[in-house]
Protein backbone atom coordinates (compact mmCIF):
# COMPACT_ATOMS: atom_id res chain seq x y z
CA UNK A 1 0.00 0.00 0.00
CA UNK A 2 2.68 2.64 0.57
CA UNK A 3 2.42 3.41 4.06
CA UNK A 4 4.79 4.92 6.42
CA UNK A 5 3.70 4.31 10.09
CA UNK A 6 5.13 7.03 12.52
CA UNK A 7 3.81 5.78 15.50
CA UNK A 8 5.18 2.45 16.53
CA UNK A 9 6.90 1.25 19.49
CA UNK A 10 9.05 -1.69 19.85
CA UNK A 11 10.00 -3.40 23.79
CA UNK A 12 8.41 -4.67 26.41
CA UNK A 13 5.90 -2.39 28.24
CA UNK A 14 5.81 -3.18 32.35
CA UNK A 15 2.09 -4.09 31.97
CA UNK A 16 2.38 -7.08 29.39
CA UNK A 17 0.26 -7.90 26.81
CA UNK A 18 0.79 -7.17 23.01
CA UNK A 19 4.53 -5.84 22.46
CA UNK A 20 7.32 -6.69 19.54
CA UNK A 21 10.32 -7.91 21.05
CA UNK A 22 12.03 -7.87 18.67
CA UNK A 23 12.46 -6.32 15.23
CA UNK A 24 11.57 -9.52 13.26
CA UNK A 25 8.05 -9.45 15.36
CA UNK A 26 7.56 -5.94 14.03
CA UNK A 27 8.75 -6.26 10.41
CA UNK A 28 6.10 -9.23 10.11
CA UNK A 29 3.34 -7.46 11.50
CA UNK A 30 4.55 -4.52 9.53
CA UNK A 31 4.53 -6.36 6.25
CA UNK A 32 1.36 -8.37 6.75
CA UNK A 33 -0.69 -4.69 7.00
CA UNK A 34 1.31 -3.64 4.12
CA UNK A 35 3.14 -1.35 5.62
CA UNK A 36 6.85 -0.78 4.41
CA UNK A 37 8.37 1.39 6.95
CA UNK A 38 7.98 3.46 10.20
CA UNK A 39 9.07 5.78 13.06
CA UNK A 40 9.75 3.38 15.75
CA UNK A 41 10.42 4.49 19.84
CA UNK A 42 11.32 2.35 22.61
CA UNK A 43 8.64 1.13 25.37
CA UNK A 44 11.33 1.67 27.81
CA UNK A 45 11.80 5.17 27.05
CA UNK A 46 8.52 5.72 26.82
CA UNK A 47 7.92 4.31 30.43
CA UNK A 48 10.93 4.59 32.52
CA UNK A 49 14.36 5.18 31.63
CA UNK A 50 14.86 7.26 28.54
CA UNK A 51 18.35 7.33 27.62
CA UNK A 52 18.56 3.28 28.35
CA UNK A 53 15.49 3.19 25.98
CA UNK A 54 16.84 5.58 23.46
CA UNK A 55 20.52 3.03 23.24
CA UNK A 56 18.20 -0.26 23.25
CA UNK A 57 16.06 1.21 20.34
CA UNK A 58 19.04 2.60 18.52
CA UNK A 59 21.35 -1.17 18.86
CA UNK A 60 18.06 -2.40 17.77
CA UNK A 61 17.61 -0.69 14.67
CA UNK A 62 20.76 -0.14 13.65
CA UNK A 63 20.60 -3.22 10.53
CA UNK A 64 16.91 -2.27 9.62
CA UNK A 65 16.89 0.65 6.88
CA UNK A 66 13.14 1.13 6.80
CA UNK A 67 12.88 1.33 10.04
CA UNK A 68 14.11 4.79 11.85
CA UNK A 69 14.32 6.03 15.53
CA UNK A 70 12.30 8.31 17.06
CA UNK A 71 13.70 9.14 20.80
CA UNK A 72 12.13 10.30 23.84
CA UNK A 73 13.00 13.21 25.33
CA UNK A 74 12.39 15.10 28.47
CA UNK A 75 13.06 18.57 29.66
CA UNK A 76 16.31 18.74 32.06
CA UNK A 77 15.84 18.76 35.89
CA UNK A 78 19.34 19.99 36.79
CA UNK A 79 21.65 17.46 35.14
CA UNK A 80 19.64 13.97 35.37
CA UNK A 81 19.56 14.11 31.74
CA UNK A 82 21.67 15.73 28.89
CA UNK A 83 21.51 19.12 28.44
CA UNK A 84 19.15 19.99 25.41
CA UNK A 85 21.68 21.93 22.74
CA UNK A 86 23.83 18.07 23.42
CA UNK A 87 20.99 15.72 23.77
CA UNK A 88 19.61 17.27 20.44
CA UNK A 89 23.07 17.47 18.66
CA UNK A 90 23.59 13.44 19.68
CA UNK A 91 20.47 12.60 18.52
CA UNK A 92 21.14 14.54 15.12
CA UNK A 93 24.24 12.41 14.48
CA UNK A 94 22.81 9.29 15.59
CA UNK A 95 20.56 9.15 12.72
CA UNK A 96 17.19 10.00 14.72
CA UNK A 97 14.59 11.14 12.53
CA UNK A 98 12.31 12.88 15.08
CA UNK A 99 12.28 13.34 18.78
CA UNK A 100 8.61 12.12 20.92
CA UNK A 101 7.52 13.63 24.39
CA UNK A 102 4.68 12.45 27.07
CA UNK A 103 4.07 15.32 29.06
CA UNK A 104 1.31 13.52 30.49
CA UNK A 105 3.66 10.22 31.65
CA UNK A 106 6.79 12.11 32.36
CA UNK A 107 4.47 14.73 34.46
CA UNK A 108 5.62 18.24 33.14
CA UNK A 109 3.47 20.85 31.41
CA UNK A 110 3.59 21.41 27.55
CA UNK A 111 4.13 25.16 27.84
CA UNK A 112 6.62 27.06 26.32
CA UNK A 113 8.60 28.11 29.78
CA UNK A 114 8.43 24.77 30.54
CA UNK A 115 9.71 23.22 26.87
CA UNK A 116 11.18 25.90 25.47
CA UNK A 117 14.86 25.00 25.60
CA UNK A 118 14.39 22.05 24.33
CA UNK A 119 12.05 22.50 20.87
CA UNK A 120 14.87 25.72 20.27
CA UNK A 121 17.34 23.02 19.14
CA UNK A 122 14.76 20.74 17.94
CA UNK A 123 13.83 23.13 15.33
CA UNK A 124 17.35 24.76 14.80
CA UNK A 125 18.23 20.92 14.02
CA UNK A 126 15.43 20.60 11.59
CA UNK A 127 13.95 17.30 14.33
CA UNK A 128 10.18 17.52 14.10
CA UNK A 129 8.70 16.48 17.67
CA UNK A 130 5.39 13.91 18.45
CA UNK A 131 3.53 15.01 21.35
CA UNK A 132 2.11 12.19 23.16
CA UNK A 133 -0.59 12.47 25.79
CA UNK A 134 -1.33 8.59 26.57
CA UNK A 135 -4.04 6.46 26.01
CA UNK A 136 -7.66 8.02 27.30
CA UNK A 137 -11.48 7.18 26.71
CA UNK A 138 -12.48 9.59 23.82
CA UNK A 139 -14.65 11.31 26.77
CA UNK A 140 -11.46 12.41 28.80
CA UNK A 141 -9.90 16.16 27.71
CA UNK A 142 -6.36 15.46 28.48
CA UNK A 143 -4.38 16.90 25.87
CA UNK A 144 -2.88 20.93 26.11
CA UNK A 145 -4.04 22.67 22.61
CA UNK A 146 -2.93 25.87 24.31
CA UNK A 147 0.02 24.62 25.21
CA UNK A 148 0.48 23.22 21.54
CA UNK A 149 -0.60 26.39 20.48
CA UNK A 150 1.80 28.38 22.83
CA UNK A 151 5.22 26.40 21.38
CA UNK A 152 3.81 26.24 17.51
CA UNK A 153 3.53 30.00 17.80
CA UNK A 154 6.99 30.22 19.24
CA UNK A 155 9.16 28.05 16.89
CA UNK A 156 7.03 28.40 13.78
CA UNK A 157 9.97 26.26 11.74
CA UNK A 158 9.31 23.47 13.82
CA UNK A 159 7.22 20.60 13.06
CA UNK A 160 4.65 19.60 16.33
CA UNK A 161 2.69 16.01 15.35
CA UNK A 162 -0.12 15.32 18.04
CA UNK A 163 -0.29 11.80 18.47
CA UNK A 164 -3.59 9.97 19.45
CA UNK A 165 -6.32 12.43 18.81
CA UNK A 166 -9.95 11.00 18.75
CA UNK A 167 -13.48 11.24 18.45
CA UNK A 168 -13.25 13.89 21.12
CA UNK A 169 -11.05 16.01 19.97
CA UNK A 170 -13.44 16.95 16.50
CA UNK A 171 -14.10 20.91 17.55
CA UNK A 172 -10.00 21.46 18.84
CA UNK A 173 -8.12 19.98 16.46
CA UNK A 174 -9.54 21.49 13.27
CA UNK A 175 -8.97 25.02 14.42
CA UNK A 176 -5.11 24.48 15.16
CA UNK A 177 -4.61 22.56 11.91
CA UNK A 178 -5.81 26.15 10.41
CA UNK A 179 -3.90 28.15 12.62
CA UNK A 180 -0.75 26.65 12.94
CA UNK A 181 0.93 25.78 9.26
CA UNK A 182 3.70 23.93 11.69
CA UNK A 183 1.19 21.27 12.93
CA UNK A 184 0.29 17.89 12.11
CA UNK A 185 -1.97 15.13 13.05
CA UNK A 186 -1.28 11.39 13.30
CA UNK A 187 -4.68 9.52 12.66
CA UNK A 188 -4.40 5.93 14.48
CA UNK A 189 -6.96 6.87 16.98
CA UNK A 190 -8.61 9.54 15.20
CA UNK A 191 -11.97 7.46 14.07
CA UNK A 192 -15.20 10.47 13.63
CA UNK A 193 -17.22 9.15 10.63
CA UNK A 194 -15.57 10.28 7.16
CA UNK A 195 -13.16 12.37 9.25
CA UNK A 196 -10.47 12.05 6.41
CA UNK A 197 -12.62 13.05 3.28
CA UNK A 198 -13.82 15.75 5.55
CA UNK A 199 -10.55 17.39 6.76
CA UNK A 200 -8.68 16.67 2.55
CA UNK A 201 -12.29 18.46 1.68
CA UNK A 202 -11.54 21.87 4.23
CA UNK A 203 -7.95 21.62 2.67
CA UNK A 204 -6.10 19.70 6.00
CA UNK A 205 -5.33 16.68 4.30
CA UNK A 206 -1.76 17.00 4.35
CA UNK A 207 -1.34 17.76 7.87
CA UNK A 208 -2.86 14.46 8.50
CA UNK A 209 -0.09 11.75 8.88
CA UNK A 210 -0.71 7.45 8.73
CA UNK A 211 -0.08 6.04 12.04
CA UNK A 212 -0.95 2.77 14.21
CA UNK A 213 -0.08 3.09 17.95
CA UNK A 214 1.78 -0.46 17.35
CA UNK A 215 2.10 -2.68 18.93
CA UNK A 216 -0.61 -1.80 21.82
CA UNK A 217 -3.79 -1.15 18.84
CA UNK A 218 -5.24 -2.93 16.38
CA UNK A 219 -3.86 -1.30 13.14
CA UNK A 220 -6.16 -3.38 10.83
CA UNK A 221 -8.57 -0.39 11.89
CA UNK A 222 -7.07 2.58 10.84
CA UNK A 223 -5.32 0.66 8.10
CA UNK A 224 -9.30 -0.37 7.02
CA UNK A 225 -10.17 3.62 7.61
CA UNK A 226 -7.77 4.66 5.28
CA UNK A 227 -8.12 2.11 2.30
CA UNK A 228 -11.69 2.78 2.27
CA UNK A 229 -11.40 6.39 2.45
CA UNK A 230 -12.69 8.49 -1.12
CA UNK A 231 -9.96 10.99 -1.44
CA UNK A 232 -7.56 11.64 -4.47
CA UNK A 233 -4.89 9.57 -5.21
CA UNK A 234 -2.43 12.18 -4.41
CA UNK A 235 -4.10 13.14 -0.92
CA UNK A 236 -3.64 9.65 -0.42
CA UNK A 237 -0.29 9.23 -0.66
CA UNK A 238 0.23 12.80 1.57
CA UNK A 239 -1.13 10.86 4.08
CA UNK A 240 -0.57 7.48 4.13
CA UNK A 241 3.50 8.52 3.61
CA UNK A 242 4.38 11.65 1.34
CA UNK A 243 3.91 14.21 4.12
CA UNK A 244 5.92 11.91 6.70
CA UNK A 245 8.95 11.59 3.73
CA UNK A 246 9.08 15.23 3.82
CA UNK A 247 9.46 16.17 7.75
CA UNK A 248 11.89 13.07 8.54
CA UNK A 249 14.03 13.33 5.12
CA UNK A 250 12.70 10.24 3.51
CA UNK A 251 12.07 9.34 0.12
CA UNK A 252 8.27 8.92 -0.85
CA UNK A 253 6.80 6.13 -2.26
CA UNK A 254 3.76 6.01 -4.64
CA UNK A 255 0.71 4.40 -2.30
CA UNK A 256 -1.58 2.38 -4.45
CA UNK A 257 -5.14 1.95 -4.23
CA UNK A 258 -5.87 -1.67 -5.76
CA UNK A 259 -7.29 -3.26 -2.61
CA UNK A 260 -9.79 -0.05 -1.57
CA UNK A 261 -12.29 -2.96 -1.06
CA UNK A 262 -12.72 -3.86 2.41
CA UNK A 263 -14.48 -7.35 2.26
CA UNK A 264 -14.50 -10.02 -0.56
CA UNK A 265 -18.54 -9.95 -1.47
CA UNK A 266 -19.14 -10.82 2.07
CA UNK A 267 -22.51 -9.56 3.42
CA UNK A 268 -22.46 -7.14 6.44
CA UNK A 269 -25.02 -5.92 8.59
CA UNK A 270 -24.60 -3.38 11.11
CA UNK A 271 -26.39 -4.08 14.72
CA UNK A 272 -25.55 -0.99 16.60
CA UNK A 273 -25.67 2.33 14.84
CA UNK A 274 -27.64 5.58 15.89
CA UNK A 275 -29.21 8.52 13.14
CA UNK A 276 -29.78 11.99 14.34
CA UNK A 277 -27.07 14.80 16.80
CA UNK A 278 -25.18 14.25 19.78
CA UNK A 279 -23.50 17.34 20.22
CA UNK A 280 -20.84 15.61 22.46
CA UNK A 281 -19.02 13.50 19.58
CA UNK A 282 -21.02 16.13 17.16
CA UNK A 283 -20.87 14.41 13.47
CA UNK A 284 -22.14 16.38 10.21
CA UNK A 285 -23.82 12.58 9.07
CA UNK A 286 -27.34 12.73 10.28
CA UNK A 287 -29.58 11.48 7.72
CA UNK A 288 -30.42 8.40 5.58
CA UNK A 289 -28.57 10.22 2.27
CA UNK A 290 -25.21 10.51 4.19
CA UNK A 291 -25.69 7.07 5.77
CA UNK A 292 -25.85 5.51 2.11
CA UNK A 293 -22.73 6.83 1.07
CA UNK A 294 -20.59 6.17 4.00
CA UNK A 295 -22.43 2.42 3.90
CA UNK A 296 -21.91 1.68 0.10
CA UNK A 297 -17.89 3.44 0.90
CA UNK A 298 -17.08 0.43 3.44
CA UNK A 299 -19.87 -2.37 2.13
CA UNK A 300 -22.36 -2.17 4.59
CA UNK A 301 -25.31 -3.66 3.49
CA UNK A 302 -28.04 -3.54 6.09
CA UNK A 303 -27.66 -1.06 9.20
CA UNK A 304 -30.02 -1.56 12.33
CA UNK A 305 -30.16 2.08 14.72
CA UNK A 306 -31.73 3.82 17.27
CA UNK A 307 -32.14 7.67 17.44
CA UNK A 308 -29.28 9.88 19.91
CA UNK A 309 -32.34 11.98 21.17
CA UNK A 310 -33.93 9.03 22.07
CA UNK A 311 -31.26 7.06 24.45
CA UNK A 312 -31.42 10.66 26.12
CA UNK A 313 -34.77 12.73 27.66
CA UNK A 314 -36.88 12.64 24.99
CA UNK A 315 -37.65 9.19 24.42
CA UNK A 316 -40.69 9.48 22.43
CA UNK A 317 -39.99 12.22 20.10
CA UNK A 318 -36.42 10.28 19.19
CA UNK A 319 -38.58 7.16 18.17
CA UNK A 320 -40.45 9.09 15.82
CA UNK A 321 -37.04 9.95 14.21
CA UNK A 322 -36.42 6.70 13.76
CA UNK A 323 -39.37 5.81 12.06
CA UNK A 324 -39.37 8.39 9.89
CA UNK A 325 -35.57 7.72 9.03
CA UNK A 326 -36.81 4.06 8.23
CA UNK A 327 -39.29 5.35 5.74
CA UNK A 328 -36.24 6.61 3.49
CA UNK A 329 -34.45 2.82 4.19
CA UNK A 330 -34.52 1.27 0.68
CA UNK A 331 -34.38 -1.93 2.31
CA UNK A 332 -31.56 -1.43 4.14
CA UNK A 333 -31.96 0.79 7.23
CA UNK A 334 -34.12 -0.53 9.98
CA UNK A 335 -34.64 0.81 13.60
CA UNK A 336 -34.66 0.11 17.07
CA UNK A 337 -37.61 1.11 19.48
CA UNK A 338 -35.71 2.44 22.64
CA UNK A 339 -36.84 2.03 26.22
CA UNK A 340 -36.53 4.74 28.84
CA UNK A 341 -37.65 3.00 32.04
CA UNK A 342 -38.19 6.07 33.63
CA UNK A 343 -41.58 6.37 32.13
CA UNK A 344 -42.41 2.09 31.61
CA UNK A 345 -46.22 3.06 30.37
CA UNK A 346 -45.23 5.31 27.63
CA UNK A 347 -42.13 3.61 26.39
CA UNK A 348 -44.69 0.35 26.10
CA UNK A 349 -47.23 1.96 24.31
CA UNK A 350 -44.15 2.67 22.24
CA UNK A 351 -43.42 -0.62 21.66
CA UNK A 352 -46.86 -1.44 20.95
CA UNK A 353 -47.50 1.13 17.90
CA UNK A 354 -44.33 1.19 16.32
CA UNK A 355 -44.11 -2.40 16.06
CA UNK A 356 -47.63 -2.65 14.57
CA UNK A 357 -46.84 0.26 12.35
CA UNK A 358 -43.65 -1.07 10.78
CA UNK A 359 -41.88 -3.89 9.90
CA UNK A 360 -38.63 -2.23 10.02
CA UNK A 361 -38.59 -1.75 13.74
CA UNK A 362 -36.70 -5.02 14.25
CA UNK A 363 -35.14 -4.96 18.19
CA UNK A 364 -35.37 -2.91 21.54
CA UNK A 365 -32.60 -0.50 22.46
CA UNK A 366 -31.46 -0.35 26.49
CA UNK A 367 -29.30 2.48 27.21
CA UNK A 368 -28.87 1.84 30.99
CA UNK A 369 -25.93 4.20 31.69
CA UNK A 370 -27.86 7.24 30.34
CA UNK A 371 -30.66 6.47 31.65
CA UNK A 372 -29.70 5.80 35.67
CA UNK A 373 -30.71 2.17 35.80
CA UNK A 374 -29.73 -1.26 35.33
CA UNK A 375 -31.04 -3.67 33.39
CA UNK A 376 -32.66 -6.00 35.51
CA UNK A 377 -34.94 -2.69 37.24
CA UNK A 378 -38.30 -3.35 37.41
CA UNK A 379 -38.93 -0.59 34.53
CA UNK A 380 -38.00 -2.99 32.38
CA UNK A 381 -39.71 -5.91 32.79
CA UNK A 382 -43.08 -4.76 31.08
CA UNK A 383 -41.30 -3.85 27.69
CA UNK A 384 -38.13 -7.31 27.60
CA UNK A 385 -41.91 -9.52 28.30
CA UNK A 386 -42.77 -7.67 24.86
CA UNK A 387 -39.38 -8.50 23.15
CA UNK A 388 -39.84 -12.10 24.90
CA UNK A 389 -43.39 -12.41 23.41
CA UNK A 390 -41.95 -11.16 20.05
CA UNK A 391 -38.57 -12.83 19.66
CA UNK A 392 -36.90 -9.13 19.36
CA UNK A 393 -33.20 -8.73 19.95
CA UNK A 394 -32.49 -6.07 23.18
CA UNK A 395 -29.24 -3.77 22.44
CA UNK A 396 -28.13 -2.94 25.45
CA UNK A 397 -25.69 -0.29 26.70
CA UNK A 398 -25.11 -1.95 30.40
CA UNK A 399 -21.89 -3.07 32.57
CA UNK A 400 -21.16 -5.72 35.29
CA UNK A 401 -23.10 -4.93 37.58
CA UNK A 402 -26.00 -5.30 35.51
CA UNK A 403 -27.54 -9.26 36.73
CA UNK A 404 -27.18 -10.26 32.29
CA UNK A 405 -27.91 -14.01 33.04
CA UNK A 406 -30.72 -13.71 35.34
CA UNK A 407 -32.44 -11.61 33.06
CA UNK A 408 -31.53 -13.31 29.80
CA UNK A 409 -32.96 -16.61 31.88
CA UNK A 410 -36.01 -15.20 32.61
CA UNK A 411 -36.75 -13.83 28.95
CA UNK A 412 -35.65 -16.34 26.59
CA UNK A 413 -37.36 -15.61 23.87
CA UNK A 414 -35.60 -12.10 23.46
CA UNK A 415 -31.74 -11.94 22.72
CA UNK A 416 -29.65 -9.86 24.81
CA UNK A 417 -26.76 -7.94 22.99
CA UNK A 418 -23.96 -6.41 25.30
CA UNK A 419 -22.37 -3.94 23.32
CA UNK A 420 -19.24 -2.27 22.73
CA UNK A 421 -17.05 -5.60 23.64
CA UNK A 422 -14.08 -4.58 21.51
CA UNK A 423 -13.86 -1.94 24.19
CA UNK A 424 -12.53 -5.16 26.28
CA UNK A 425 -8.43 -5.21 25.79
CA UNK A 426 -8.38 -9.19 25.96
CA UNK A 427 -7.02 -9.36 28.89
CA UNK A 428 -8.33 -7.32 32.33
CA UNK A 429 -10.33 -9.72 34.75
CA UNK A 430 -13.12 -7.52 35.11
CA UNK A 431 -14.21 -7.52 30.95
CA UNK A 432 -13.20 -11.25 31.39
CA UNK A 433 -16.24 -11.38 34.19
CA UNK A 434 -18.61 -9.50 32.31
CA UNK A 435 -18.35 -11.72 28.77
CA UNK A 436 -17.35 -15.14 30.03
CA UNK A 437 -21.21 -15.52 30.74
CA UNK A 438 -21.98 -14.98 27.12
CA UNK A 439 -20.75 -18.59 25.77
CA UNK A 440 -23.24 -20.01 29.11
CA UNK A 441 -26.42 -18.55 28.66
CA UNK A 442 -27.45 -19.21 25.07
CA UNK A 443 -29.84 -16.21 24.13
CA UNK A 444 -26.54 -13.99 25.38
CA UNK A 445 -24.58 -11.93 22.70
CA UNK A 446 -22.25 -9.17 21.99
CA UNK A 447 -21.16 -6.60 19.32
CA UNK A 448 -17.84 -5.13 18.47
CA UNK A 449 -18.39 -1.68 18.24
CA UNK A 450 -16.46 1.32 19.95
CA UNK A 451 -13.66 3.72 20.18
CA UNK A 452 -11.00 1.28 21.01
CA UNK A 453 -8.54 -0.44 19.06
CA UNK A 454 -7.03 -3.05 21.29
CA UNK A 455 -4.43 -5.55 19.03
CA UNK A 456 -5.46 -8.53 18.88
CA UNK A 457 -8.66 -8.67 21.68
CA UNK A 458 -11.25 -9.72 18.74
CA UNK A 459 -8.89 -13.48 19.46
CA UNK A 460 -9.42 -13.08 22.77
CA UNK A 461 -13.44 -12.24 22.45
CA UNK A 462 -13.89 -15.41 20.28
CA UNK A 463 -11.91 -17.63 22.78
CA UNK A 464 -14.30 -16.29 25.60
CA UNK A 465 -17.89 -16.36 24.06
CA UNK A 466 -17.31 -17.91 20.53
CA UNK A 467 -18.00 -16.34 16.93
CA UNK A 468 -21.12 -17.31 17.13
CA UNK A 469 -21.92 -15.43 20.30
CA UNK A 470 -20.30 -12.57 18.25
CA UNK A 471 -22.14 -9.71 15.68
CA UNK A 472 -20.87 -6.55 13.87
CA UNK A 473 -21.41 -3.00 14.96
CA UNK A 474 -20.19 0.25 14.72
CA UNK A 475 -21.75 3.26 16.62
CA UNK A 476 -22.19 5.32 13.42
CA UNK A 477 -22.01 7.86 13.16
CA UNK A 478 -19.95 8.11 16.22
CA UNK A 479 -16.78 6.11 14.63
CA UNK A 480 -15.92 5.50 11.19
CA UNK A 481 -17.63 2.75 9.42
CA UNK A 482 -14.11 1.84 7.57
CA UNK A 483 -12.62 1.94 11.15
CA UNK A 484 -14.76 -0.43 12.66
CA UNK A 485 -15.23 -2.92 9.70
CA UNK A 486 -11.43 -3.05 9.54
CA UNK A 487 -11.59 -4.25 12.74
CA UNK A 488 -12.94 -7.13 11.45
CA UNK A 489 -12.66 -7.69 7.81
CA UNK A 490 -8.37 -7.33 7.94
CA UNK A 491 -8.00 -9.31 11.03
CA UNK A 492 -6.07 -12.55 10.55
CA UNK A 493 -9.24 -14.30 12.24
CA UNK A 494 -10.75 -17.34 9.78
CA UNK A 495 -13.32 -16.08 7.27
CA UNK A 496 -15.48 -18.36 8.41
CA UNK A 497 -15.73 -16.63 11.37
CA UNK A 498 -15.81 -13.24 10.04
CA UNK A 499 -18.84 -14.38 7.72
CA UNK A 500 -20.41 -15.25 11.49
CA UNK A 501 -19.68 -12.24 12.93
CA UNK A 502 -20.32 -9.91 9.50
CA UNK A 503 -23.83 -11.26 8.89
CA UNK A 504 -24.98 -14.83 9.89
CA UNK A 505 -25.44 -14.48 13.61
CA UNK A 506 -27.21 -11.20 12.56
CA UNK A 507 -29.61 -12.64 10.28
CA UNK A 508 -29.76 -15.77 12.45
CA UNK A 509 -31.77 -13.40 15.58
CA UNK A 510 -33.15 -10.54 14.57
CA UNK A 511 -36.32 -12.24 12.43
CA UNK A 512 -37.78 -9.09 11.31
CA UNK A 513 -34.55 -9.02 8.65
CA UNK A 514 -35.31 -11.98 6.90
Amino acid sequence: MGFFDVNVAIGRFAGGGEAFEDVAQLEGELSRLGIDGALVHHATAAEADVQLGNALLSRDLAAHRNLHACWVMVPPYFDDVPKPRDWVRNARDAGVKAVRVFPRHHLFEFREWCVGELCGYLEASALPLLIDFGPRHWSESVISWNGIREVARAHPALPIILTGANVGDVRKLPVLLRELPNFYAEIHAFNPPDAIEQFVEAGLGERLLFGTGLPKCAAECVVGQMRATNISDKVFSAISNGTAAKLFGLDAVSAGRTDRKLTDGCEIIDVHAHIGSWERTTTPLKGPEAFFKSMDRCGIDKMVFSSFTAIHGETRVGNAETAEAITEGQGRLFGYAVVNPNYPKESIEDLTRLFAQSAEFVGLKLHCQLHGAQLHDAGYAECLSFADAHELPVLVHGGGQDEWDAVALRYPGANFIMAHACAWDGRSASGKALYERVRHTSNLYVDVSGSAAHRNAMFALIDLVGAERILYGSDFPMFDLGFEVGRVTLSTIPDAQKELILATNARRIFKRLR
